[in-house]
């Protein structure tokens, strides 16, 4: 038996099919693409505090000194303003450790005969420790009065609690856009939920006696979801926190066992459980038919189709 016993004909007129009856696999996969970014628990979210308690330590405004070690030795190169730690290096600051092979830090001094560092770099076998992640990298880049983290390298890892972030381009965070990115092959795992993007983003922003909590998290390119019973990818993925609407755009397509979901716009309000699947967004856009394929037979293989344009 289908699991969505009544979508076929209200899908079919492009109408919006009822919550857990209609379309009660698209819920489901909404639901799982919510679940990614730990709403339950807001401080288990790959990218945002962790991200944030973790830029805070090296290009934060903290009076908290920042210490390097290194096995091999610390150069000071005065003519260029730098320092330079070799050998299982390590910049300590609060309870935030940054190991690397090679560490420079780039200084300046400050009006008080203090040690401004506005710049370090980490070279080799990267990883930065809080209490709440390990983050893995070839070589990171922390620009201090810009407040950005650009990290880099072939194994990008991010891990935190149950969830891992990985990037074939890199894992950043704009401390001034309250933004962090992964760019390049995105994939993050939680439990046993998948989701990959080429570029995922979460947006942040401060809340009055809270900190920083997530906003807005986005998905582009090539956006694929996976659960243990569902598969859905589309062009873009949207999550607003304000709203709690989850929203997937472009060439939507569904897959439960062997049922098939197609569309343009898919969106799922997590407050009300109310789900809808569109031939287009509505604010406007690219048309096509909504489309239900259901396999009569257990283990018929349905092909793939892509929702056409309306003419």
């Amino acid at each position: 038996m289908t699991p969505f016993p009544h979508a076929h004909g209200s899908l079919r007129k492009g109408r919006a099919p009822r919550a857990g009856k209609a379309c009660g696999g698209l819920s489901l996969v909404f639901t799982a693409f919510a679940v990614f970014f730990a709403f339950s628990s807001f401080s288990s979210f790959p990218f945002g505090p962790v991200a944030a308690q973790s830029l805070d330590g090296l290009t934060g405004d903290s009076d908290v000194p920042l210490e390097i070690h290194a096995e091999e030795g610390i150069e000071w190169i005065q003519e260029k303003k730098v320092y330079v730690a070799r050998g299982k290096a390590q910049a300590i600051r609060g309870d935030l450790l940054l190991d690397a092979d090679v560490l420079t830090a780039h200084y300046r001094p400050t009006e008080e005969g203090g040690t401004d560092v506005w710049r370090l770099d980490a070279d080799g076998n990267v990883k930065i420790r809080n209490p709440s992640s390990v983050t893995y990298a070839d070589r990171g880049v922390f620009d201090v009065p810009k407040g950005i983290l650009v990290l880099t390298g072939r194994n990008l890892k991010l891990e935190t609690g149950g969830n891992t972030v990985t990037a074939r381009d890199s894992l950043e965070y704009w401390q001034a856009k309250d933004m962090a990115v992964a760019r390049g092959n995105a994939h993050v795992v939680s439990e046993d939920r998948q989701m990959d993007a080429d570029i995922l983003t979460a947006y942040f922003h401060k809340v009055p006696g809270k900190g920083t909590e997530l906003q807005r998290i986005e998905a582009f390119g090539n956006v694929t979801i996976n659960t243990p019973t569902e598969t859905a990818t589309s062009k873009r993925g949207v999550y607003d926190m304000v709203t709690g609407i989850v929203s997937i755009f472009g060439s939507v397509k569904i897959l439960r066992d062997n049922d098939q979901l197609t569309g343009e716009y898919g969106e799922v309000n997590l407050n009300t459980g109310i789900s809808r699947l569109l031939n287009a967004p509505p604010s406007g856009g690219r048309k096509g038919r909504v489309r239900a394929v259901f396999s009569a037979k257990k283990g018929t293989k349905i092909e793939p189709k892509e929702s056409q344009p309306s003419q």
